[in-house]
């Protein structure tokens, strides 16, 4: 059965799909479609990697089908206290990066799960919710 809740979409996860991985594949279908997103800096993170104009057209159109979240100063605020708190790296874990600061930002603002492939970019981080 689909999840119901909201669900925010790390770039792993769609960088797994266009690379043909079956998990990506059918943890995206697990998703209802009017409640999976993906924020602006996923976008960015995406075309950035597309290197030929047709890979950036088909990663325009997929990225269409999803619910698209835009910077706001709310967001902006939650990215600089989780960079103030989690920028250091200490003993035994990941330091956090700036694009998975924001897209925490935003799970968190929203109130959203996150889905990721990259767990231990994110699971160290305080009151954040990891899709299962």
């Amino acid at each position: 059965m689909a999840n119901r809740k909201k669900c925010l979409v790390d770039t792993s996860v769609l960088i797994a799909l266009f690379r043909k991985n079956e998990d990506a594949k059918n943890a995206l279908n697990s998703l209802v479609a009017d409640k999976a997103y993906i924020c602006d800096i996923t976008y960015l993170e995406v075309l950035a990697g597309c290197f030929t104009a047709e890979k950036r057209e088909y990663a325009i159109h997929f990225l269409e089908a999803y619910g698209l979240l835009k910077h706001n100063a709310e967001v902006s605020d939650k990215s600089i206290q989780l960079m103030k708190r989690y920028c250091i790296q200490r003993t035994g874990q990941p330091m956090l990066r700036l694009a998975d600061c924001m897209i925490a930002a935003f799970a968190m603002y929203y109130k959203m799960e996150l889905l990721t492939f990259n767990k231990k970019d994110f699971e160290f981080i305080q009151g954040i919710t990891i899709h299962p």
